[in-house]
Parts: C-alpha cells; sequence; structure tokens
C-alpha cells in the first residue's frame, strides 16, 4: 500500500471511530458489563430495540404494573409502567408523581429495575414521602421531543395524554408541586427539555448525566441519534435544547423550580452537564449541582454511590404539599 492509500485508509478508519462514538452517545454500556468505579469504563454498542407505542412485553418488574392509555395524539394504545406505594389501595389521601425517563436504548422497565428500588428504599426509611413513580415509554430513542417528520411525536404524547391519563387515573396531586420529572442519559435530557419548556407542569425537575448534545455544532451529524429526531432541522434541535428553554424561560423556572443536575466524574457526558450548570448559574436559577466520584455512565452505580441525597432532593420539595386536597 503506498502512501496516498495510507492517508486513505487512516482517515477512513477516524471517521468509523467518530461515527461509532456518537451512535452510543447518550446511551448505558450493556447490562452483562462489570461495574469498575475505579475506571472510566468504555461503552459497549448494542442493537437498538424496536420502538413500539404498546411494548408487546408485559413484564413488571419489583411491584410496578404494566398500564396502556388511549392517545389521542396518536389514535391508539400506548404502555406505560406505575408504582403505587405501599398502602395506596388502603389510604384515600392523594399522592405526588414521579415521572421518570429512561435512557437510549433502553425501555420503560429500565426504571423498574433500576430506580424503583431506591424508591422504595428511600420511603421506607422515611427519606422520601410516599409517590406514585410512573415509568414513561420512551420510545427508545425519541429524546422525549417531537420529531420533525411528525413520526414518533413522544413530546405531545406525554403532556397531552399521559399526564392528563395519570390526573384522572390515580389520586395524584395534580398540580406542578406535586409532579417531578427526572431521567438519566437521553432522559436526562428529556427532564430538562420538559421541565424547562413547561414550567406550569412539573416543579422539580432532575437531570442525571444528561445527554446534552452539543447546542453549538452548526448542523446535526446524519449518524447521531439527534439526526432521527430532528432531521437537518438545525434551528429547532437548538431551540429544544434545555440549554436554550432555560433561557428562554428562566423568570417562569427561577425561584419557581426546583432542579437537581448530577452526573459521574468519569461520564463522557460530564462537560455538557457542568456546561448547563453554569449556564443556569449565570441566569441566576437556583439549584443542586453534584459530581458523583469515581462513575463513569452508568445508571445503577450512579444511584447508588448517590444514595439518599436524590430523594433528600425530593423531600424538600413534596412533604409540605396537602395530600388531602
Amino acid at each position: 500500500m503506498n502512501l496516498p492509500q495510507l492517508i486513505q485508509s487512516f482517515r477512513f478508519g477516524l471517521l468509523g471511530l467518530l461515527v461509532a462514538a456518537i451512535a452510543v452517545i447518550g446511551a448505558e454500556p450493556a447490562p452483562s458489563a462489570p461495574a469498575r468505579p475505579d475506571a472510566r469504563r468504555p461503552m459497549n454498542r448494542r442493537p437498538m430495540p424496536k420502538a413500539e407505542w404498546l411494548d408487546p412485553d408485559h413484564g413488571a418488574p419489583n411491584g410496578t404494573q404494566y398500564k396502556t392509555f388511549q392517545s389521542k395524539v396518536l389514535d391508539r394504545e400506548v404502555s406505560y409502567l406505575v408504582w403505587l406505594p405501599p398502602g395506596y389501595e388502603q389510604e384515600k389521601k392523594r399522592y405526588p408523581v414521579i415521572y421518570w425517563l429512561h435512557g437510549m436504548g433502553g425501555n420503560q422497565r429500565g426504571g423498574a429495575t433500576m430506580f424503583v428500588p431506591h424508591v422504595e428504599a428511600a420511603i421506607k426509611e422515611g427519606v422520601l414521602p410516599p409517590v406514585i413513580v410512573v415509568l414513561v415509554n420512551g420510545m427508545v430513542k425519541s429524546f422525549y421531543c417531537d420529531s420533525t417528520d411528525g413520526k414518533c411525536p413522544m413530546e405531545s404524547v406525554i403532556i397531552k395524554d399521559l399526564i392528563p391519563h395519570v390526573d384522572e387515573t390515580y389520586r395524584t396531586i395534580a398540580k406542578r408541586e406535586g409532579r417531578v420529572i427526572e431521567g438519566y442519559s437521553m432522559g436526562g435530557y428529556g427532564a430538562g427539555h420538559l421541565g424547562f419548556k413547561y414550567p406550569e407542569l412539573f416543579g422539580t425537575v432532575v437531570i442525571n448525566a444528561g445527554a446534552l448534545m452539543d447546542p453549538s455544532l452548526t448542523n446535526i451529524p446524519r449518524e447521531g441519534p439527534m439526526f432521527g429526531v430532528f432531521g437537518a432541522d438545525n434551528a429547532r434541535r437548538v431551540a429544544e435544547h434545555p440549554r436554550e428553554l432555560a433561557r428562554k424561560n428562566a423568570d417562569k423556572l427561577r425561584d419557581k423550580t426546583r432542579i437537581r443536575i448530577g452526573c459521574g466524574s468519569l461520564d463522557n457526558l460530564l462537560p455538557r452537564n457542568q456546561d448547563l450548570h453554569e449556564v443556569l448559574t449565570k441566569l441566576g436559577i437556583k439549584h443542586e449541582y453534584e459530581v458523583v466520584p469515581d462513575v463513569a455512565h452508568e445508571s445503577q452505580l450512579y444511584y447508588r454511590k448517590l444514595g439518599t441525597k436524590a430523594f433528600e432532593f425530593h423531600r424538600k420539595g413534596l412533604a409540605a404539599l396537602d395530600e388531602t386536597k
């Protein structure tokens, strides 16, 4: 192989690595990979599952329940999982709701196996008041936005259909102070996107290791996950980014919405979360920010390391709610 051929081969090799890296940003490692809190862990590529509004797997781990609702936006049924706190059937009081958003490549059952056990333990320990947890079907890689091509109106389904359904079906505290939106990775982006865009609906926003793709990019890489949501509409991609929505709605968020941002110290997404933290600080929007030591992009280790701090934050906002109204 001559020199020009070697150079060309090297360029293609770098391009391949770049495409692979973009493809996995916001996705968690394969579950079989061992936890290594002492080192930066690489993220393993895995095939994306099929995105289906009505999940054919009715599995409902850890005391959750598989449920569906009729979406007017889609004119069809959509599935979700719900976890009801101990004593829900015996009590008559109303409960706050945590809407938990999974990461890219995951599904609604991810929160049942990873997030719900921590919620249950926190309630038993008295760290968290009893809450309802709704595990949202995020259609694998929607980023919880409406797609530009109209094929996946994820945001509209959540805002216009899911939340009203939950308030009509369960004894919820149906006001912004009684709603928490929280997510990890792609779900962290979704929590920031929806929480900052609809401050009238959510009183608490929690962004964990948010897959906050760089909004300063002039074009959307076709191989990246954002192209599947926004296509070539770069202006809309920038406008829907949590950073820009925080700027747009700063007056509605400031001193009104409780916000927490967290990320692992070894997570490749840390710079993007740090950037959002700095933007909120400059805007005068109070929030908590924590870098969890010795954690790469792995939700289970992240929540385990974070411990009760996550739920102490929730308690401050939820404990004072009048559960009888």
